[in-house]
């Protein structure tokens, strides 16, 4: 219950009918009009809320996207508030393991749009940010590229490194923020989630590879 509504509730015993039913004191509390005003503004509150999360939702926000066209690419990267940008290649192995992570942490994060692209169809993009090694991941925060994350080599050039791992990373940029508490100890993968889109996708088949240098 809001504060305001007990101190009323408190405030309407204290006037000296401390004997008042409960459907008496709700009665009291639906006729005080600050609390009627109180409750509007809840509600409006939560409708706006609501289209909020709506409208994240038809941007994509709550999955991880493979993005076809190379022009809607650079609108996410221009536009988002924050994003996290993979650039793929479906034939590298430590590209499929990224898609894996991201996957499992779009969810978790649904302010943030996670997205991926093949760095085949993006040329322009990959001159752009001089992409030339895979796998590379470009954070956006603010409409603007502001950092980026290259191959493995912090996470001890590795493939076995933890989605966990990655959300820290990916927290030392501010595209994303990793809970407080307890739920911050807790697994990705075992947290509960606030806006569930779809599935978590196929899991990654274990078939090793390297970081690629690319040649243009």
């Amino acid at each position: 219950m809001d504060e305001k509504i007990k101190t009323a509730a408190r405030n309407v015993l204290n006037e000296g009918d401390d004997a008042l039913s409960d459907d008496e004191l709700l009665a009291e509390l639906e006729d005080d009009p600050e609390l009627e005003r109180l409750r509007e503004a809840r509600l409006e509150q939560m409708k706006r809320e609501m289209n909020h999360v709506r409208n994240l939702r038809l941007g994509g926000h709550g999955e991880y996207q493979d993005i076809q066209k190379e022009e809607e690419v650079v609108k996410i990267i221009g536009n988002a508030a924050k994003a996290v940008v993979h650039f793929t290649h479906p034939q590298f192995a430590r590209c499929k393991i990224l898609d894996k992570h991201l996957r499992i942490l779009a969810p978790h994060h649904f302010d943030t749009r996670f997205v991926s692209a093949s760095v085949e169809r993006c040329p322009f993009l990959a001159q752009k940010f001089q992409i030339r090694m895979l796998p590379c991941i470009l954070i956006v925060v603010g409409g603007r590229v502001s950092d980026r994350l290259v191959g493995f080599e912090e996470f001890g050039n590795s493939d076995g490194f933890t989605t966990e791992a990655l959300e820290r990373r990916l927290a030392k940029s501010g595209v994303v923020k990793v809970p407080k508490g307890e739920l911050g100890r807790v697994p990705v993968s075992q947290r509960p989630i606030s806006y569930q889109i779809g599935n978590a996708g196929p899991e990654l088949s274990d078939n090793g590879g390297d970081s690629v240098e690319l040649d243009y």
